[in-house]
């Protein structure tokens, strides 16, 4: 998965988060066009994509 979300859209990887200790969260953008993707990857190997959008907007972090 991580291949064609690099080579075939163009995406980088912009964040990582655990849900739970076997499941991993990452968030894909492709900066050209703004699309997002949500990838849920679990402790056995397996991946899926559980959310696609557009117009990403990216936010510095700092205090609120």
């Amino acid at each position: 998965m991580t291949a064609t979300l690099t080579e075939v859209m163009g995406a980088e990887r912009q964040g990582t988060g655990l849900r739970d200790p076997e499941t991993m969260l990452e968030i894909w953008v492709t900066r050209r066009n703004g699309e997002w993707v949500i990838v849920q990857n679990y402790a056995n190997g397996t991946s899926c994509i559980v959310a696609m959008g557009e117009h990403w907007e990216a936010s510095l972090a700092g205090p609120a």
